[in-house]
């Protein structure tokens, strides 16, 4: 029987693979006797291989030994274990995607979207899936190699919002509002309707959670919501704040004298003469004539842009921009208003340091005046003086660290390296196109698509 080196057999992959290396075997009439593949198998459960065995690999080895070649051949594999699959939830409301515009076969815009998911009572919102255990692996040696369990998802869940006592995967809503989803927490909101205009019949309106407007808001009225906010009509010169998102399915209209500011996406019919703010995205379904928006994220205009001036940090895209008769409109994206409105402020407050900080240097400098002509100073006076010694310390620590946010600010408002303009269609004389410190005004007419970005301090089109 042939006599086999346990130095040829090499364990591979932790365990998962054995591989069988021999040299040429002599052709001369002394050389040792080859080993059968009955013998090799033998040999080979002797070492502690448990897995199968590939005999077609092994009697393909042993034919290449037998004709003077060396071999070195993988013949048995173990099984990796495979992790279980982590758990994860199942939203049974469509979240993030009812803006999106539809486009009828006729190239118009259909807005067919709601913010206010209605709910009721045990409404089926989510459906946790649990995670699997894996499936365990098995090495060349017969040992079994347990598999890394799914990491467990647990629901975020705010108000009005619980487990279904019949079904413990099962999220319902407790009670009817509207289901809300934000970083994860799911909860069902109650929302505020208004089944009319806003009007003088229903006054202003202020509520802490979602609305929903059924009709118009008239001229010189105001809406804030603490939620979500949609109004199915229009929206004409008044003031509209939402700490989550907007959605106006008419227009924003007037003379100019409206404000819309949402912490979240807004989502318009049409913009006309008035002032749209928002901290996310700002869509527009047809066009936006004498506005003035700013977004920090992006803004998406599908339709004309003509007039006014428009600011965003990221993206700025439209169909049209300008007008034959060259309408002045400014197109600015690489643009943070957030930054530069805590700019303003911070260099208000440094104003008003400035000036304290003077009136307590000049008072201080009359004491040390009166110090210095050898009069006694009162015990009142001693203490204002040390009051104000304090408060002056005060005053340039906080003048400081104003000094110091300004600084850090002052790179953060404005990026256009990583922003672009684009106009699908045409772009007219009038335009002036913005990018950091840069400006393009357009002279002539270009056909679209036309793609403004900046690069190395220049604005370029593609």
């Amino acid at each position: 029987m042939a006599v086999l080196d346990p130095k040829v057999l090499k364990i591979e992959r932790g365990g998962l693979a054995a591989r069988l290396i021999l040299p040429p075997h002599p052709q001369t009439a002394d050389a040792p006797p080859m080993p059968t593949l009955d013998e090799l198998t033998i040999w080979l459960r002797g070492q502690g291989i448990g897995a199968n065995l590939d005999f077609k690999f092994l009697e393909s080895g042993l034919q290449s030994l037998y004709s003077g070649q060396a071999v070195n051949i993988v013949f048995a594999e173990g099984q990796e274990p495979i992790p279980g699959l982590d758990g994860y939830i199942e939203y049974l409301v469509e979240f993030g995607h009812s803006l999106t515009p539809i486009l009828t076969e006729k190239g118009q815009v259909d807005l067919k979207a709601s913010l206010i998911h209605n709910v009721k009572p045990g409404d089926p919102l989510a459906l946790v899936h649990f995670p699997t255990a894996g499936k365990p692996g098995m090495d060349i040696f017969g040992n079994i190699l347990a598999a890394n369990p799914g990491k467990e998802m647990e629901p975020r869940l705010g108000t009005n919002v619980e487990r279904s006592a019949n079904d413990v995967a099962l999220i319902i809503a407790k009670t009817s509002g509207h289901v809300h989803l934000s970083d994860g927490l799911l909860d069902v909101q109650e929302f505020y309707m208004v089944s009319s205009d806003v009007d003088y019949g229903t006054g202003n309106i202020a509520f802490g959670k979602a609305v929903l407007i059924e009709g118009d808001v008239r001229a010189g009225f105001s809406v804030e919501s603490g939620g979500d906010l949609e109004v199915t009509g229009l929206v004409e010169d008044c003031q509209i704040k939402s700490q989550g998102k907007i959605l106006v399915q008419g227009g924003f209209t007037g003379q100019g004298k409206g404000l819309m500011l949402a912490r979240g996406d807004i989502t318009l019919g049409y913009v006309r003469n008035q002032h749209v703010k928002g901290e996310k995205t700002i869509v527009v379904l047809k066009e936006v004539v004498n506005g003035n928006m700013q977004a920090r994220q992006s803004i998406t205009v599908n339709g004309l842009l003509a007039g006014g001036k428009i600011q965003a940090r990221y993206v700025i895209e439209c169909q049209t921009a300008g007008t034959e008769s060259g309408t002045p409109t400014q197109i600015e994206a690489g643009y943070d208003f957030t930054v530069m409105e805590e700019l303003l402020d911070i260099r208000a407050e440094m104003d008003k340091l400035g000036k304290y900080s003077k009136k307590l240097n000049d008072s201080l400098r009359q004491i040390h005046d009166i110090e210095k002509l050898n009069r006694g100073l009162e015990p009142w006076t001693i203490e204002l003086m040390f009051e104000m010694e304090n408060a002056r310390t005060k005053v340039e620590a906080k003048s400081k660290s104003l000094r110091d946010r300004f600084a850090a600010l002052e790179n953060e408002a404005t990026d256009p390296e990583m922003a672009s303009i684009t106009v699908h269609r045409k772009v007219y004389p009038g335009v002036m196109i913005k990018m950091g410190k840069e400006m393009y005004l357009v002279d002539e007419p270009l056909t679209g698509p036309k793609t403004f970005y900046s690069s190395q301090g220049l604005i370029l089109i593609k």
